[in-house]
């Protein structure tokens, strides 16, 4: 697929600053034209029609409603901003249903889990190798209860893994409830 030249993107930049477009929308849209147009010149339009057939669509009425929608729908108002997280500042303007702010939201507990998973792994083998070089086994010597307390961990962070999964599956359910609602 051809990329389009930094001339070409101008084009579009342009065009995006004579519609009115804000310096946040034309972040977000300047990505989105070029793909379309891409996709023409990928059909075999030549950069022009490409460029005319995308512009079409994106003509002045069109911006002009996306930057209204975007600055009523994502911006914050001042009560939200004192109230909002990093994470909701960092994604102010930005769509967050594609992944990265559900990500960076959850990086604490993943970060927590994966170090309790694996501090827990390493009680686990230190517990077996004991095991196998005396060829003994009890839970009730120092080693046993290192095994326990190792699983106990293991089965924490498998356990909040699991119940994090499904609140996450129920997610969309309630959303789709509410829009219906």
């Amino acid at each position: 697929m051809e990329k389009l030249s930094p001339q070409q993107l101008a084009t579009l930049h342009n065009h995006l600053i004579h519609t009115g477009s804000t310096d946040v929308l034309i972040n977000e849209l300047i990505d989105h034209l070029a793909c379309e147009v891409e996709h023409y010149m990928w059909i075999g339009l030549p950069f022009d029609t490409a460029l005319k057939t995308v512009l079409e669509q994106a003509n002045l009425k069109a911006v002009r409603h996306l930057r209204d929608t975007y600055s009523t729908e994502l911006a914050m108002t001042d009560e939200q901003l004192r109230e909002a997280s990093l994470d909701d500042i960092v994604f102010e303007f930005r769509n967050k249903s594609y992944g990265a702010y559900d990500l960076r939201r959850a990086y604490r507990s993943t970060l927590r889990n994966a170090f309790i998973m694996t501090i827990s792994l390493f009680m686990m083998l230190m517990a077996i190798m004991d095991g196998l070089s005396h060829r003994t086994w009890s839970y009730l010597s120092p080693w046993g209860a290192v095994w326990l307390v190792g699983l106990c961990g293991v089965t924490y962070v498998v356990v909040n893994w699991y119940t994090h999964y499904e609140r996450q599956q129920a997610l969309p359910i309630r959303k789709t409830l509410t829009n219906h609602a």
